[in-house]
């Protein structure tokens, strides 16, 4: 089952270049996602910004305090779309999703993501996003480079 995940995943990272181009009720939310995270307002997310919304994420996420997040704290967080996925009918697709990128995050495989490990994810995910390599996310960069906003706009625009 981990491997069907995983290939989900890649098959959704190569399609990344041109997934930014239209706008769509997931893409608006998404970009409100950008707003978010750049809290210094300058139109771009640096590391920093990344790190830190990352941490903030996983603190909230992290229901039982136990450092660790499991499935379902990950599933019940809701990310914003919860909501969108409900209207539209696309709550399995939603939550396939989800457990896509939880499944490719759970580097060990030991059904918890710790903070190790979503350090790693958000890292990578920033450098897979920075595509012109100048330590800076563009609009565009962060919604087409970071794992959980491609999966969750491809489960909603399907």
């Amino acid at each position: 089952m981990k491997t069907v995940f995983t290939s989900v995943v890649i098959v959704i990272a190569q399609a990344l270049p041109g997934y930014t181009q239209e706008t769509s009720p997931g893409k608006d939310l998404a970009e409100l996602s950008f707003i978010s995270v750049d809290q210094n307002q300058d139109g771009f997310v640096d590391k920093t910004e990344s790190d830190q919304f990352g941490e903030d994420v996983f603190v909230s996420m992290d229901f039982d305090d136990s450092g660790q997040l499991s499935e379902e704290e990950f599933l019940n967080w809701g990310y914003g779309f919860q909501t969108y996925a409900e209207e539209q009918k696309k709550e399995l697709a939603y939550n396939t999703a989800l457990r896509v990128v939880f499944s490719f995050w759970d580097r060990d495989g030991n059904g918890e993501i710790s903070r190790p490990e979503q350090s790693w994810a958000a890292l990578h995910d920033f450098e897979r996003a920075d595509l012109d390599n100048d330590d800076l996310l563009s609009p565009d960069e962060f919604l087409g480079g970071f794992s959980i906003m491609v999966a969750i706009r491809a489960a909603l625009e399907s």
